[in-house]
């Protein structure tokens, strides 16, 4: 018995994990049964094993009563042919009475018979004779259905006649197909039948307890008239009184059960991930974020021309600028900041929660889908605040910059002395002055060479310049399209992926929580 407790304190503490994990997430009905599985077992292993319950069911007319006295050995219980007999459950305990009155009292019976412990009636057991399930009184049935979800061993007493009936198996026997070890189902009153008779109802019930699900339960033909079977039954409650399982089978079989049932909803332990990087992509897509990095990579090209300009050629162009820039902003509006396609997020989003919910029962689709649809409803102000904290456009100034702007300014200083030298040279010329010593390098004058050799090397400069813009500008623009994206797989972590997985990860511990409970 040690051992059984063991493994069904592991159950019922992994059915806990499940019903933790289940709430709000699997049907409440099967998760508030779950819960009263594992409340019921606590509460009955509370009481101890040392008393066994053994509980006589049966329909009106199946002698159920007259076999709860014959196994009691005095008229404990209302035998007549007025119906319903039995109204109140009475029960027969043997012996010390403080070794049973606890699991009496749990079960709510007042009826109570106590009698001396003896060969065919072991010390712990205890007789219940339950009202008859088809009783006309409503309150009978839910006595019935009360204590058949509690005793440990449950005696089904069937007669000839109505041994077949629909309401029966279909209302009870069918429901305890997990509680086979622990269901003996007995045809009574086979005094009324001859041999033929006998073996062919007897095979007809064997026959409609396996489709039930009940073909280890065990079947016995008795007669409380004649006594025949009687020993048989005896020995049969004994045994079970005895060897002290009865208790844990019973509460086993109630996890087992349950746990089948959840397990439906969950499918197989096979673990469901998520294809964050096709949604972060989706989403980039959605929030433009190659334009984005197409406006960095321009800011950063424009800033490194404009500061490595020399500067009476930047003066110039800032002024020029000035100037056009009223009508650039009637031509091209500046944007007011990121846009992202609400369309195009929220196909991404159901997109990808279908992909995994296919791979999943029911419920698991139906919650996938409507946390999808909300998320892909405040995704996109989500993922427009992430890229606006990405500085774009702020490029911080490079040394190069500043050296392409000292040393273009010199060049640039260098052709207009030439050219002023030139012009110098050609006003005294015209006005037919004698002309001034003019320095040479080799044939060439120098005013000559300053004003080409500075405008070539104008030239030459402000075409490297603009080389190396480009190539810092695909850096600059890799660089934030780096940063644009992780802040996107960010947001979607935080918001889309991060709900998904919590699901998920509920999922994959239902499994194996599911799959410890049933064994």
């Amino acid at each position: 018995m040690a051992d059984g407790r063991l493994d069904l304190a592991g159950r019922l503490t992994a059915l806990d994990e499940v019903v933790a994990l289940a709430q709000d997430r699997l049907d409440d009905a099967l998760v508030a049964e779950a819960r009263a599985v594992t409340d019921t077992a606590r509460e009955r292993l509370a009481r101890g094993a040392q008393a066994v319950v053994v509980a006589l069911a049966g329909g009106t007319g199946s002698g159920k009563s007259s076999l709860f006295n014959t196994l009691a050995g005095a008229p404990l219980s209302r035998v007549g042919a007025v119906r319903p007999v039995t109204a109140e459950v009475t029960s027969w305990a043997v012996g010390d009475p403080a070794a049973t009155t606890a699991v009496l009292d749990w079960l709510g019976v007042r009826r109570r018979h106590v009698a001396a412990a003896g060969p065919d009636a072991p010390e712990g057991l205890v007789l219940l004779d339950l009202p008859d399930h088809d009783s006309v009184a409503p309150d009978h049935r839910i006595t019935v259905d009360r204590f058949v979800a509690r005793v440990d061993v449950l005696v089904w007493v069937v007669d000839p006649l109505k041994y077949a009936q629909r309401a029966l198996h279909d209302g009870y026997l069918r429901q305890l197909a997990q509680h086979a070890r622990v269901v003996v189902v007995v045809l009574n009153r086979t005094d009324e039948l001859d041999a033929g008779a006998r073996r062919a109802v007897r095979d007809d019930l064997a026959r409609l307890l396996a489709g039930a699900g009940l073909r280890k339960a065990t079947l016995l033909a008795t007669s409380a008239r004649t006594g025949e079977g009687i020993a048989e039954l005896r020995a049969l409650i004994a045994r079970f009184v005895r060897e002290r399982r009865a208790v844990a089978e019973r509460i086993t079989a109630d996890v087992c059960r349950v746990a089948a049932a959840l397990r439906e909803q969950v499918g197989d332990d096979r673990r469901v991930s998520l294809d964050a990087d096709r949604l972060a992509a989706a989403l980039a897509t959605a929030a433009g974020v190659e334009a984005l990095a197409d406006a960095g990579a321009r800011s950063y090209r424009d800033d490194a021309n404009d500061t490595g300009r020399p500067l009476l050629t930047a003066r110039v162009l800032r002024r020029f600028r000035q100037l056009r820039a009223p009508l650039r902003r009637l031509r091209t509006p500046l944007p007011t900041g990121v846009e992202v396609s609400p369309v195009a997020v929220r196909h991404a989003v159901l997109e990808l929660v279908d992909t995994v919910a296919r791979r999943l029962p029911h419920p698991w689709p139906a919650r996938l889908a409507a946390a999808g649809r909300g998320l892909a409803d405040e995704l996109p102000l989500a993922v427009a605040k992430a890229l606006d904290r990405v500085a774009v456009h702020d490029v911080r100034p490079r040394l190069w910059w500043r050296v392409f702007a000292v040393v273009g300014t010199a060049f640039e200083a260098a052709t207009l002395v030439g050219v002023v030298w030139l012009c110098a040279l050609g006003a005294v010329a015209w006005l037919q002055l004698p002309a001034p010593p003019t320095p040479r390098v080799g044939q060439v004058p120098w005013p000559t060479l300053l004003a080409l050799g500075g405008a070539l090397a104008l030239l030459v400069t402000a075409a490297l310049r603009r080389r190396l813009a480009a190539v810092g500008a695909r850096r600059h623009r890799a660089r934030v399209l780096r940063r644009l994206r992780a802040a996107v797989a960010t947001a979607a972590e935080e918001r889309a992926l991060a709900p998904q997985r919590r699901e998920l990860a509920a999922h994959d511990r239902l499994a194996p929580a599911l799959a410890d409970a049933g064994g």
